[in-house]
């Protein structure tokens, strides 16, 4: 079989159909949405993964999960393979997003790297398995191909609270090849002052809403920065924290009774979203004046995306270390600086790893690619994988 020709017009019929998240929108229409990329996907699947069972569950109108399951029986372990249907919108791209080239050894195209990448290489890695064990794998697996990572993770959500059930989990996203056990999480807030509104050729009788957010935005960018900071893990690297959005005032000549911030603050495996919040808040409310604390409004936080962490002697882990060992004598699990699906996924008891082809760098960029040569290996990965996973 020619793998990467294979390989390639798979890639290029997902990229094809437009599945960019529409958010919060309830009502949408091309290219919004992943209804129509799902639906191709369970027509690839029945095309090229004939003994597969596949199935679609509605998460939110008109917007599908989409599985297959390859079953083997009742007493073999189960692998879930995970990745997502959506991706990132195309405003600024550079290049047709939705026509796969082919240029110097990487294919360019939204998803190519982030996700659709991921989904083309485990649908591939599953049929190389398939194909070089005669049908007969030792575990049952599970695709799931689900929606709105790029949003609110309610795919994701929605899979693990449904009862799912497997004994190890691989998440696709862009890794360069490398296996990641932990990654980092985030809390994502606003933050809102008030003010009283007067004109401003009399700026004295009212009380400017951005000029008490500058004193809490210094404070963020100093004494919470600071804090922030000086914690790190051994393998995720360093906490952080940044304002990333900022809004206020209604007219230049009217002193502005509202300010408001977003604030994006990354955790580590080690640390819990409740207790740093309470902490920031502590800190911001040391250092400003009572008077500006007394206008504050700290709105709960609109995203909270928890960090990955896993015991690295679980059996399913040990037993990949033991098969990329045998290829990879130095072989590793890593900490990613990212977040995904999988801190979602392991809280379930599942024991929880990030793999892909491609570099996170060249997401949602405006020439999204992937190189070709990543894909290839990602596919033998794969299949190596799920023909040696509890075979002792």
């Amino acid at each position: 079989m020619d793998w990467k020709s294979t390989t390639f017009n798979v890639l290029k019929e997902l990229i094809a159909i437009p599945s960019i998240n529409p958010g919060d929108q309830e009502t949408f229409s091309h290219p919004y949405g992943e209804k129509a990329v799902g639906d191709k996907l369970l027509s690839l699947i029945e095309r090229e993964l004939p003994d597969l069972t596949c199935w679609k569950e509605e998460v939110l109108p008109t917007r599908f999960n989409c599985y297959a399951h390859y079953f083997r029986g009742d007493e073999y372990p189960t692998v879930l393979l995970e990745t997502h249907l959506d991706t990132v919108d195309v405003k600024g791209m550079n290049i047709d997003p939705f026509v796969l080239k082919e240029k110097d050894g990487k294919w360019y195209g939204r998803g190519a790297c982030d996700a659709k990448g991921q989904l083309t290489a485990m649908l591939m890695g599953i049929k190389k398995a398939l194909v070089e064990s005669n049908g007969l794998l030792p575990v049952n697996i599970l695709l799931a191909a689900v929606v709105d990572e790029e949003h609110k993770h309610r795919g994701v959500d929605y899979l693990v609270n449904n009862d799912i059930k497997a004994d190890v989990a691989i998440v696709g996203e862009p890794t360069q090849l490398r296996f990641g056990a932990f990654h980092k999480g985030s809390i994502r807030f606003t933050v809102e002052t008030r003010g009283k509104a007067a004109h401003s050729s009399n700026p004295w009788s009212g009380e400017n809403a951005i000029e008490k957010m500058s004193d809490i935005i210094q404070v963020l960018k100093r004494e919470v920065k600071e804090a922030t900071e000086s914690i790190s893990h051994p393998l995720c690297g360093v906490s952080s924290l940044s304002v990333t959005l900022v809004s206020g005032g209604e007219q230049v000549n009217i002193i502005p009774t509202s300010c408001l911030i977003h604030v994006d603050r990354r955790l580590n495996p080690q640390e819990q979203w409740q207790q740093v919040l309470k902490d920031i808040k502590a800190m911001v409310k040391d250092k400003v004046e009572d008077s500006i604390w007394r206008d504050i409004i700290w709105h709960d936080p609109y995203l909270v995306d928890p960090p990955l962490s896993n015991e690295l002697d679980n059996t399913a882990l040990q037993e990949v270390n033991r098969i990329m060992k045998k290829d990879i004598p130095n072989f590793e699990f890593v900490g990613l600086q990212y977040g995904c699906d999988a801190s979602k996924i392991e809280p379930a008891n599942i024991p929880t790893f990030v793999f892909g082809p491609g570099n996170i760098d060249q997401a949602h960029t405006a020439e999204e690619w992937i190189a070709e040569i990543d894909v290839l290996k990602a596919i033998g990965i794969y299949s190596n994988l799920l023909q040696q996973l509890y075979r002792n």
